[in-house]
């Protein structure tokens, strides 16, 4: 809207060529301040090819939410008496599909931090790594990596010491371990890159954390100092048997001990984006299985039938409300563990021994999180301060849950102060102007804060004018410029609010232009004279008399004004006999816009 105080923008003697309008400004942050980033995760490596790139377009379409991203590229496996770290061989077209896949997620500003997965078989690494010699060889393999590739860093995913090494094993290789990512991690900063650690849980099944608790062996406690990021494998807490992949309060334990122990910003909780689907069981232990069925001890077909029925597996969350339609029925959410179960029955037909056509059904159970489960376990990073929530996997997930998760990094995001500016296009030079501010911190006006208006000059900051906002967190502040300049808005804190600075924005200053016929009539033939003043008084700035023909103002001749800025304008009238209208132009020049003067006539006679 207009300012409320346009109308000091000229005087009866002077027209301003800007039209009178307000021109509002805002801070910077006016737009949606952008969420806080708290995601990351693991791109599995057949979801990042060029062919199958669903983990890779997951990632770039919510680009602003990750922190990092760790495509699961490279294994390290057993070569001759050594071990090398190189691309997974199942990872078809590795070198040309890595590069698109890093090209594509660099380009999406994400940190890539590939993983690596020990395939060295059980005790192979912690043997190997024994050696200090073997030690300072793996450090300087993954090294060259990942300086050769400029990767951001690497992720560490040593599985074998956790689920084949043995637990009698975690004594003897702790220490290990722990001097291995201490070397690894000394060398990848010194290359400026950074280093992360996937672990399992650190504690019990009951939830009982402690350094001696859980999967020991990783020491989290004694790596933190070494790594950028630990992040937690928080999932298949059932595994074997039927129940919650990741049921809350288990994983509520383990953040809530991680932050306690070690640096917040260093913790990242695993959450699955996938489901488990087990056979049921009777309270004895017997598979829920109704029809004529195959047995255990059959061989052959019949075997096969068995093993049909009584599969466990896993499915992507993409995938799982295709799979309950497909059953029919609903899912049910179970509050406690706050995840989803689906129960739905697999029915395998078989042909006995007698060559008889027989049918079984298996009653099976589905447990999984959905998004809103994923909401809820994503909710924990802001609760506890931690680095992010990481999706094991990205590409499989529910596309349904990033809506929720956006919404919740957005309420994360600081509070963003506003300032809106509305002020005059430009303003006359020597004349008072005036302009309106208003201030609001989390939608709430700031009252009785200083608003300080501020002009650039030479690269510092000049306070021009000054007011205190109301109640409505606005103030109107009177000025006035002596040449074009880029203005800003400054509110000061409060005991309740921070400093906000508004946007930068341009105020032009136009000239005021003063002119007056030395005679109100004049002969023609005889010369016109005209008396001009332009201030800012500028040597050489030129004037233009004009006379007005219609509704256009046409050229009658210049001159050029002193170092005072006068001058007296002389033109021969070559008119008709009349009564004209005139009026003196001025050019822009040294930061001064253009001027025009009140119009005023001359009788020819």
């Amino acid at each position: 809207m207009p300012s409320p105080s346009s109308r000091f923008l000229w005087r009866a003697t002077v027209f301003v060529l800007a039209p009178l309008f307000a021109l509002s400004v805002a801070t910077p942050a006016m737009a949606e301040s952008p969420p806080n980033r708290i995601v990351s995760g693991w791109i599995p490596y057949w979801m990042s090819s060029q062919s199958n790139p669903a983990g890779v377009i997951t990632a770039t379409a919510n680009s602003d939410l990750f922190v990092d991203v760790s495509p699961f590229w490279y294994s390290a496996t057993k070569k001759g008496s050594g071990i090398k770290v190189d691309f997974n061989a199942n990872y078809g077209k590795s070198a040309a599909n890595s590069s698109w896949a890093l090209a594509q997620l660099r380009a999406a500003g994400i940190p890539v931090l590939p993983s690596i997965a020990d395939a060295s078989g059980a005790k192979t690494m912690a043997n190997f790594l024994a050696d200090p010699a073997n030690r300072s060889a793996h450090v300087a393999d993954i090294v060259n990596i990942v300086v050769a590739n400029n990767y951001d860093g690497i992720d560490l995913d040593y599985e074998k010491f956790a689920f084949s090494d043995g637990r009698s094993s975690w004594d003897s290789t702790q220490p290990i371990w722990t001097a291995f990512v201490q070397e690894l991690g000394t060398a990848l900063h010194a290359q400026g890159k950074q280093l992360a650690a996937t672990i399992p849980s650190p504690c019990s099944m009951s939830g009982i954390c402690s350094a001696r608790t859980g999967y020991y062996v990783y020491n989290m406690i004694g790596i933190a100092p070494f790594v950028d990021r630990i992040r937690i494998m928080a999932y298949d807490y059932s595994y074997s048997g039927a129940g919650p992949i990741a049921p809350y309060n288990w994983v509520r334990s383990m953040v809530q001990y991680s932050a306690s122990v070690i640096d917040p910003a260093k913790v990242q909780i695993g959450v699955p984006t996938y489901g488990r689907f087990w056979s049921e069981k009777k309270s004895g232990g017997a598979y829920k299985l109704n029809g004529i069925c195959p047995k255990s001890s059959s061989s052959g077909a019949e075997k096969s039938a068995y093993k049909s029925l009584i599969a466990r597996g896993s499915m992507t969350e993409v995938d799982i409300p295709a799979f309950i339609s497909k059953q029919g029925g609903a899912a049910q959410w179970d509050d406690t563990n706050k995840e989803y179960f689906f129960r739905y029955n697999k029915t395998v037909n078989w042909t006995d021994s007698n060559g008889a056509a027989q049918s079984c059904t298996a009653e099976k159970v589905m447990w999984f999180l959905g998004s809103e489960g994923v909401l809820v376990r994503t909710q924990l990073v802001g609760e506890f301060g931690i680095n992010a929530a990481a999706y094991w996997t990205v590409g499989g997930d529910n596309p349904n849950q990033w809506p929720l998760i956006r919404s919740y990094a957005q309420s994360l995001a600081p509070v963003v102060p506003q300032v809106r500016v509305e002020a005059p296009p430009s303003v006359v030079f020597g004349q008072p102007a005036a302009l309106t501010t208003s201030a609001f911190y989390n939608d709430a006006p700031i009252i009785n804060a200083a608003a300080v208006l501020q002009r650039s000059d030479s690269g510092a900051w000049v306070d021009v004018a000054s007011g205190v906002t109301g109640a409505d967190g606005a103030v109107g502040i009177p000025f006035a410029l002596d040449v074009s300049s880029t203005l800003r808005i400054v509110i000061r804190a409060t005991d309740t609010t921070p400093e906000v600075v508004s946007a930068e924005f341009p105020m032009a200053v136009s000239a005021t232009v003063t002119a007056r016929a030395k005679t109100k009539k004049v002969k023609r033939g005889k010369k016109i004279k005209v008396g001009t003043v332009v201030r800012p008084g500028v040597a050489e700035q030129k004037v233009i008399l004009q006379v007005k023909r219609g509704d256009k103002w046409k050229k009658v001749t210049a001159a050029k004004t002193k170092a005072n800025g006068r001058i007296v304008i002389k033109k021969k009238a070559k008119f008709k006999k009349g009564k004209y209208t005139f009026r003196v132009f001025a050019k822009p020049k040294l930061g001064v816009g253009a001027g025009v003067s009140s119009p005023f006539k001359i009788r020819i006679k």
